[in-house]
């Protein structure tokens, strides 16, 4: 798995992309403050400009003193000469012509006849700088004082200064990115933690443990609905399951009487092929429904009703049981592997379990073979050899599925099809799993095999 899919999750997940809109979000955020920060910087740019323009007209009209040569100034002074100084300065007389400084066109003076007395006001100026005018009296007489410099170019925009300051503090801002990262991935691993819950909860549900629903303690409320639909169709399915359980183990005890007196009947038959062929039949359909009744109990088998279970008491035991049997077919049954291991189960239903894989070896191996019972430990667990004709890969998934008997060498397996679906169900209700594979020298292994 790789560090974006650990971090971020795969490209279709939830927490993917509510931490790519959290950060689109911040992101969005940052531009649009930048956005005003820029406007306002511009703003304050100006206004800085237009109030020291009007600071400095005030304090050169504070200094016109026309009863003194040059009114008083020094017309060497670096703000009266023309374009030398960051500012320029130009002082008009009552007649509105220039008498210090160079700044002389006349849409400037033009505009100075509408200047209104005392007060400073913006001029426009056609050499493209800012320009800030007063009209003062001084003694008996109007002067015009006029301040301008350079207006701010794309140079010395307020976005040029944002880049600058970018440049300057971008580690800052990067450490500000990856804060907000891991923010967002912490909002979203805390906000997506119920979920996590709900998974767990859910992988919990099987069929040793069908009456648990998902819980929706600290769940948030718009996945509360998600959470009742979902428990409701729990519902619906047990429902149906117990009532397809319940159906099939009424029905194997419903048949018991009248099988029980079909056999009785069949004694009294006086041709023996018939009443040979009649007893196989019964035996058949007696086997059935035996069958039928340990795969409800298999399915409804639940971890309360475990308690230790010696596996090799249990292989053993079926082993001496099946010997004669055994014998009478020209093969062989032994046992190997660990002396001792311990499980938590049902000793019914386990022992049921091997003693389906063993009959299924018993028939399928040929005379003078020998069928072994392998005992593991750590994981616990049985291997069942046979010298049988092997299993086809094809069949292998479906041989457990119920009433299907398969086919090997294009002879169809012999029995219910039930055996192998109680192995399973018994399997899975040990939270067990079983599997199939050759046997190095010829026939089959099936291994049944408790998880850790």
């Amino acid at each position: 798995m790789s560090l974006s899919t650990t971090l971020f999750g795969t490209r279709s997940s939830l927490k993917r992309n509510l931490v790519i809109n959290i950060i689109l979000a911040y992101m969005s955020s940052i531009a649009l403050a930048s956005a005003i920060l820029v406007y306002e910087f511009k703003e304050s740019i100006s206004s800085t400009i237009e109030t020291a323009l009007v600071r400095e007209v005030q304090e050169l009209a504070t200094q016109i003193d026309p009863n003194k040569p040059d009114l008083g100034l020094d017309p060497q002074a670096l703000r009266f000469r023309g374009s030398e100084g960051t500012y320029r300065y130009t002082i008009f007389g009552p007649d509105r012509r220039p008498r210090l400084g160079g700044e002389s066109p006349e849409a400037i003076t033009s505009q100075l006849a509408s200047l209104q007395p005392g007060k400073a006001e913006m001029l426009n100026m056609p050499t493209g700088r800012v320009g800030m005018a007063l009209r003062e009296r001084v003694g008996q007489q109007d002067f015009y004082v006029l301040a301008s410099t350079k207006a701010p170019g794309p140079d010395e925009t307020g976005f040029l200064a944002f880049l600058n300051t970018f440049d300057e503090e971008y580690q800052w801002i990067t450490v500000g990115i990856i804060a907000i990262l891991l923010v967002a991935l912490l909002t979203m691993r805390r906000a997506l933690r119920p979920l996590a819950s709900l998974s767990k909860q859910a992988h919990d549900i099987d069929i040793t443990a069908s009456s648990k629903r998902l819980k929706t303690d600290d769940i948030p409320d718009e996945i509360i609905p998600i959470i009742k639909a979902v428990n409701g169709a729990f519902d619906r399915l047990e429902q149906g399951y117990r009532s397809q359980r319940d159906f099939s183990s009424n029905v194997a005890h419903e048949v018991r009487t009248p099988l029980a007196v079909l056999q009785s009947s069949i004694e009294l038959i006086q041709d023996p092929t018939l009443k040979a062929d009649l007893k196989q039949d019964a035996h058949r359909l007696e086997q059935l429904f035996e069958q039928l009744i340990d795969l409800s109990r298999a399915e409804a088998l639940g971890p309360d009703s475990f308690e230790p279970v010696n596996m090799t008491e249990i292989a053993t035991s079926l082993a001496m049981e099946l010997a004669p049997q055994t014998v009478r077919s020209g093969k062989a049954l032994a046992v190997t592997g660990v002396e001792e291991c311990q499980v938590m189960g049902h000793a019914g239903l386990l022992t049921i379990a091997l003693d389906n894989l063993v009959r299924n070896a018993l028939a399928y191996s040929p005379k003078g073979s020998e069928i072994e019972i392998e005992l593991l430990c750590h994981p616990a667990g049985w291997k069942v050899y046979d010298q049988g004709p092997g299993v086809p890969d094809a069949l292998r998934q479906t041989l457990f599925e119920r009433f299907n008997r398969g086919a090997v060498s294009d002879q169809q397996m012999p029995g219910t099809g039930l055996g192998l679906a109680i192995v399973q169900s018994v399997a899975e209700a040990h939270g067990a799993h079983v599997s199939i594979t050759d046997r190095p020298e010829g026939g089959s292994i099936f291994t049944f095999e408790f998880n850790g």
